[in-house]
């Protein structure tokens, strides 16, 4: 996935309380920044930004080792279901980010930074040492909190860096340092091939500790606290609950039967779990999502098209590792017989096409409008998509067609936050970002189930308990996510056809 949205950070939209700056001056100009000249970078602030930029660079990381081994962690162990190992990390940081916003408000950005990564160590941990399926996705579900990071790296930055230098600091964070997406394929590949999946989670517990030592050595609190934020925790309850329930049903009524009473018990759970987050959200005072500003229609429109362009178009990699890894000879019309190592060109497919799509919003967004962005970006994840699914046993064609899709994830990410701050005046904008980061999670972690529904549906084989699909499984799978991209361009036509300035980061 692309970098979350900065402005979800959760900020009340109260005024905050500003107790001062790191020194113990007065914030200027409403940038709490160090104790340093404010005209130019310091050895310190390099420092600093250095650290958040790392910190910041383990969720894709960890995405990218977590979605190249998928193919290995379902013959370890055994599993029909090793989509979960996505699903979970993204129920849980769609539930999570709102409340940690909210929480670094009250008790400091960096105080939460340091909780996020100390659960992100125990989660890989659990994933590294795992003997069994259900304590690896417990391990997995503890990982989620690490989407968090994001927007507090950014939140950090502009409460503690002099104003001046923050703009520049932000998207150098946002963006990275760009050897990331050359790199990290490789290394999730060589990992995957010579120490398998704990070798993996090793590898991400030890990143995560070490980043996680630095920041507290170096980097500072945030001054700024807003006195009168409540995270909504019984939200958090309904909703995690009610998705859970569902997608459980979903991902499990293969083996146990559309009618059986698990599958129908479960769903009528989720509904009525679903149906009481509805009502519970609309009284709440600060709800963990307020569906009440989804009354604009602008900003209605550009929650959907952000969960059904880019949540669900993120699945496309997250099946991809499995149709290049499986051998010919067993795939039939599919499969390019590739290790995890082999599978890295992909990876670097992908990360440069989110680049390029993102230096294309950022390059042109002021002149088209992020609307026309939103569109393309739909057009290219539905194309690409479908030309993945059709073309599934052409491996220069699916490595072209999923750089055009990624492509299109890059675009997609990019133009969200122009759109949220087109679609609402100023001071709605944190709540309204907080939406579309719910909404593209939470889309990419139902998407990655259905998607893994329709495979588990087409299983021709098991070999060393490794499911093996049939072709056409693979062809209805990236249907589904090409008809998800074009139902989420269709709700992008129908916002305003200019969409305002720009993001600054």
């Amino acid at each position: 996935m692309g970098p979350p949205v900065h402005a979800a950070a959760g900020r009340s939209e109260g005024t905050p309380a500003v107790t001062g700056t790191v020194d113990g001056g007065v914030p200027v100009g409403g940038t709490a920044a160090v104790a340093e000249d404010p005209h130019r970078w310091t050895p310190r602030l390099v420092t600093i930004l250095i650290v958040l930029i790392l910190v910041s660079e383990i969720i894709p990381v960890s995405a990218v080792l977590a979605g190249t081994a998928l193919p290995t962690i379902s013959a370890e162990y055994a599993t029909t279901q090793a989509g979960w190992t996505m699903t979970i990390a993204f129920l849980t940081a769609s539930i999570a980010m709102p409340l940690v916003g909210k929480l670094a408000d009250m008790y400091g950005k960096k105080r939460l930074l340091m909780v996020v990564l100390a659960i992100t160590v125990v989660g890989s941990l659990l994933s590294a040492v795992a003997s069994s399926f259900p304590m690896f996705l417990l391990g997995r579900a503890l990982q989620g909190a690490i989407f968090s990071v994001a927007f507090l790296c950014y939140s950090l930055i502009r409460d503690v860096f002099p104003e001046k230098i923050v703009p520049f600091a932000v998207s150098v964070t946002v963006t990275g340092t760009g050897i990331v997406v050359v790199l990290q394929p490789f290394l999730a590949g060589w990992l995957i091939d010579n120490h398998g999946v704990s070798g993996a989670f090793w590898f991400v517990t030890v990143l995560t500790a070490v980043l996680a030592g630095a920041a507290l050595l170096m980097v500072p609190e945030s001054p700024v606290r807003s006195s009168d934020s409540r995270p909504d925790l019984m939200g958090a309850l309904l909703l995690g609950s009610s998705v859970a329930a569902v997608l459980v049903a979903v991902s499990s009524a293969p083996q146990w039967g559309w009618t059986s009473a698990g599958t129908l018990g479960l769903l009528a759970v989720g509904c009525a779990l679903f149906a009481a987050w509805i009502v519970q959200a609309g009284h709440a005072p600060e709800p963990l999502v307020d569906l009440r500003k989804l009354r604009r229609p602008a900003l209605l429109y550009t929650v959907l098209a952000s969960g059904l362009v880019y949540g669900v178009g993120t699945t496309t990699s997250s099946i991809l590792a499995i149709m290049a890894m499986t051998p010919r000879e067993a795939g039939g019309d599919y499969g390019f017989g590739m290790t995890a190592s082999e599978f890295a060109i992909f990876g670097v497919i992908n990360g440069i096409g989110i680049v390029g799509g993102g230096l294309i919003v950022g390059l042109t967004v002021r002149r088209h409008g992020a609307k026309v962005h939103m569109v393309a970006a739909a057009v290219a994840i539905a194309v690409g998509a479908l030309t993945m699914g059709l073309g599934r046993g052409d491996e220069l064609l699916v490595l072209t067609a999923t750089a055009l899709a990624h492509l299109g994830v890059g675009l997609a990410g990019a133009a969200i936050p122009n759109l949220v701050i087109a679609a609402v005046p100023p001071d709605h904008q944190v709540v309204s970002a907080s939406l579309t980061e719910v909404s593209r999670t939470l889309m990419a972690g139902i998407g990655t189930t259905v998607v893994f529904v329709v495979l588990n549906a087409n299983i021709q084989a098991m070999a060393g308990g490794r499911p093996v699909y049939e072709g056409i499984g693979f062809q209805w799978a990236y249907a589904l996510i090409a008809t998800c991209a074009v139902l989420g361009g269709l709700a992008a036509t129908r916002l305003p056809g200019r969409t305002g300035e720009p993001s600054t980061a």
